[in-house]
């Protein structure tokens, strides 16, 4: 018989054989060779952005030989090859289907039909006059007969008694009514009433058959730009060397026409035209990442106001207007940031980053709108954000203005985390006048950097002599390091919509309506991609897609019409909005609100 000993030391034995052998203790990892690199995190310390790089693409974007980039042109063609061979050079793959480019159409204006001329004959005698994108075709119809009849600046009443159509709508109907442009100081005037085209619709509510807008201070060719808006009545335009014989016709022998004169003979008008369609494209390049699929859009407009549009703030003057900070400078950066993007290993990159260079943003976003109606559900909701970079070269005081900041709950901390020196003044709207507009609207929250406004904005004194380009780069760091975090985070966005109202604009309108016109859209009408989160449009039950076909007592057939409309609304006074959803017609109600002061 074993000891007791003996039996416990098998015993034991035993129960290591079933537990099996304790564990070696940790062996500490031998140190590395000292002159081997410790692995490095690229986010912590992310490559600089060339100074140099953003001077060359501004030189280029911003010279008086790319003629001020308007969408369609030799120019245009130009900056469009310039940025796809930026994008080849730093090793971006082409982000569309065909290519780098995504090509586009616009409409920019008109011009006579063939054999067509157009004509104003007053007394015998052809004046020389523009046709505008506003007005309508005769070529069916024919020529218009009839005589002339001076109506002043052609506005409405705003009280009893005042309007310059008081006492004359009888002579009015069946005329030719001539207008002038402008309109006299009055601080209760607003930009819907004085606008060329709403004196053209309030001529023809009176019963006009055409008109002749006047300027007789300014000698320099009226604007022929932007969508065709057909307003049912010819119109053409004279500057002041071709108002003499006009004015003599009404009995002025020097100087202008009483009100209310009249030609004893008929002028014969005609406007046959067709309008003016030109090509333009989006650009895009893809810098992969490593997570499939995810991705984050970095944009920026290249387009600008060539020698001058309507949307010019110089209308006495005909000059190239650069836009070094409306847009080059977006472009600049954007194509900066890519170079930087690039030279991080793919590995550190879980998202896709896509570069674009919108075209024709100046005619109302018809680029990016173009691009995201072109997405499908599954595309856009691939996109964790869109960051929009419009005029962000005069940098002041170390203080950028970053719209969106509300459209994802994520965003504050984000900008607070990548600050840096830069103080961010933040506003939560994801809607404005830039591209961040169309991706928000389906859904994408949006940053859009912002540097402030300028007594230069689209005049031809926007010029790269007053870009301050180490403040740019300083901009495009921020997005550096956000996109770095988002990198770093592997975040997940949440979409938010704003609850907020639009500012007023300075000289803006009296009533608010909540309401983003689609204004690529082709229908008759005005159709929505969206309304404001808490705005009388989305309290009357209105939301995107529907197409307003009345306002008040006012028909609604374009966007002339929906603005003209304007002028007779005012706050807090509840209208019938017609419009049309799914084909079907439905009534609302709605109650304009006054735009919030800033």
């Amino acid at each position: 018989m074993a000891s007791p000993r003996l039996s416990l030391l098998v015993l034991f034995a035993l129960h290591l054989a079933c537990k099996g052998a304790p564990p070696e203790p940790p062996v500490a990892p031998a140190p590395a060779p000292a002159n081997q690199p410790q692995p490095v995190d690229p986010w912590q310390s992310p490559p600089a952005i060339a100074t140099a790089t953003l001077q060359a693409h501004l030189a280029f974007l911003a010279d008086d030989a790319q003629e001020g980039r308007p969408p369609g042109t030799a120019a245009d063609l130009r900056v469009q090859d310039h940025i796809q061979a930026e994008m080849q050079r730093i090793g971006l793959l082409p982000a569309f289907p065909a290519g780098y480019r995504q090509p586009f159409t616009i409409t920019d204006g008109v011009r006579p039909r063939d054999g067509a001329p157009s004509q104003l004959r007053v007394g015998g005698r052809d004046l020389a006059h523009a046709m505008l994108p506003f007005g309508h075709d005769t070529f069916t119809a024919g020529p218009i007969e009839a005589p002339l009849i001076f109506v002043g600046y052609g506005l409405t009443a705003d009280g009893p008694g005042t309007g310059d159509y008081t006492g004359l709508s009888e002579r009015v109907r069946g005329a030719i009514v001539v207008v002038l442009l402008g309109a006299p100081d009055d601080p209760h005037r607003t930009p819907a009433s004085t606008r060329p085209q709403t004196k053209v619709i309030t001529a023809r509510d009176h019963g006009a058959l055409g008109v002749v807008l006047v300027d007789p201070e300014g000698d320099l060719p009226f604007h022929n730009h932007g969508q065709v808006s057909d307003l049912q009545i010819p119109v053409v335009a004279l500057t002041k060397s071709q108002t003499p014989p006009l004015f003599a016709a009404l009995g002025a022998r020097r100087g202008l026409p009483r009100p209310g004169a009249r030609s004893a003979g008929k002028a014969r008008l005609a406007t046959p035209f067709t309008p003016v369609v030109l090509a333009t494209a989006n650009l895009g390049g893809l810098l992969p990442g490593a997570g499939g699929g995810r991705s984050i859009v970095l944009g920026a407009h290249m387009d600008h106001l060539g020698h001058g549009t309507s949307s010019s703030l110089a209308p006495g003057e005909r000059a190239i207007h650069n836009g070094a900070d409306d847009n080059a400078s977006g472009v600049a950066v954007v194509l900066a940031l890519a170079a930087a993007f690039a030279s991080i290993p793919k590995e550190s990159r879980p998202f896709d980053l896509i570069f674009y260079a919108f075209g024709a943003e100046e005619m109302g976003l018809l680029g990016s709108k173009h691009l995201v109606e072109q997405l499908s559900p599954e595309q856009r909701a691939q996109h964790l954000a869109m960051l929009n970079f419009d005029m962000v070269g005069r940098l002041r005081d170390d203080a950028l203005i970053v719209a969106g900041a509300g459209t994802a709950q994520e965003w504050p901390d984000l900008l607070a985390r990548s600050a840096g020196p830069l103080q961010i003044r933040p506003s939560d709207d994801g809607y404005g006048a830039s591209d961040q507009t169309s991706f928000y609207e389906v859904g994408i929250p949006v940053l859009h950097f912002f540097t402030g406004p300028h007594d230069d904005y689209h005049r031809p004194s926007d010029d790269i002599e007053r870009i301050n380009v180490d403040g740019a780069a300083r901009v495009a760091e921020v997005a550096l390091r956000l996109v770095g975090h988002i990198m770093r985070d592997r975040s997940d966005l949440k979409h938010i919509r704003v609850a907020k109202e639009a500012p007023a604009r300075s000289g803006g309108f009296r009533v608010s309506l909540g309401t983003v016109p689609d204004y690529a859209a082709q229908v008759d009408g005005v159709k929505l991609s969206g309304v404001r989160e808490g705005g009388p449009a989305e309290l009357a039950g209105l939301r995107a897609g529907d197409i307003i076909q009345r306002l008040g007592d006012r028909e609604i057939h374009n966007l002339d019409d929906y603005m003209a409309a304007f002028a007779a609304l005012k706050p807090g006074v509840e209208i019938a909005v017609v419009i049309e959803r799914e084909s079907a017609q439905i009534t609302l109600k709605l109650t304009p609100t006054a735009p919030r002061s800033r």
